[in-house]
């Protein structure tokens, strides 16, 4: 029996929706958007493992975990195949269920979805490597003489999320270091990519290169939206980004 995950639910009939947070969200951060479907279809919007309200699941899951987990809750709700409506961290779920569960995923729609590793210049690359190596010689140290450079370390060079991860520290060591091409590749669910031209987290090219390697799939860059303003303040180009896209796949 897999344990329970604080939801929400509204509408009925079908088709049915799935909506996946971003990294640090909650389900709340999907609803408005959720909403403006609110007449279309039955809509599930999970709090995910380790978020909100749900319990975190192993400690170091990674995203094929969190999909397994999630395939297993849709079928003990009797809920698929759905649409699978997934922002940053939750857009990595759903190309994991489109690879791994293609029997509960009627569809997926990735807004900002994170995944692919991002193209960087020679500096950064050498700067991401001393760094690497400052991190691992912190951590040396402080096992050998008791020292706590590792702390001063993550204090100094750490992002926000990682600092605030906490107990879900290995997942998101994990999630970020992941570079799901094989499992974009796999996917045959028809997938809609929206990324905002001013996001600097999940930048365009990464929708980009996700529409490249799902073998169906449809890229749309939204002018003037960054990573979290691309569900609130972008909520309605969103929505009719979404309608079109809805419509292609009753008519196809």
């Amino acid at each position: 029996m897999t344990e329970p995950w604080h939801q929400e639910t509204f509408g009925g009939g079908e088709p049915v929706f799935v909506w996946l947070h971003g990294w640090g969200q909650t389900g709340a951060s999907m609803a408005r958007l959720a909403q403006l479907f609110s007449a279309h279809g039955r809509h599930v919007i999970y709090d995910l493992p380790g978020f909100g309200q749900t319990a975190m699941l192993a400690e170091g899951a990674g995203t094929e975990d969190y999909a397994d987990a999630l395939a297993a809750k849709m079928a003990s709700a009797g809920i698929g195949p759905a649409i699978i409506v997934g922002h940053s961290f939750g857009g990595r779920m759903a190309v994991q269920m489109a690879a791994r569960h293609p029997d509960r995923v009627k569809a997926c729609i990735i807004i900002a979805g994170a995944g692919l590793k991002r193209r960087r210049s020679l500096a950064f690359k050498l700067r991401a490597m001393a760094l690497r190596t400052l991190g691992r010689l912190a951590r040396l140290s402080d096992r050998l003489f008791g020292t706590r450079f590792r702390d001063a370390y993550v204090a100094r060079f750490g992002s926000a999320d990682y600092k605030n991860a906490g107990a879900l520290r290995a997942t998101f060591v994990r999630a970020v270091n992941e570079n799901l091409v094989a499992e974009a590749k796999a996917g045959r669910a028809p997938t809609l990519l929206l990324y905002g031209s001013d996001d600097t987290e999940t930048p365009p090219e990464i929708g980009r290169r996700y529409e490249h390697l799902i073998p169906i799939a449809r890229f749309v860059e939204m002018p003037g939206f960054g990573h979290l303003d691309i569900l609130s303040r972008g909520a309605y180009q969103c929505e009719a980004q979404i309608r079109a896209f809805l419509k292609d796949l009753a008519d196809a």
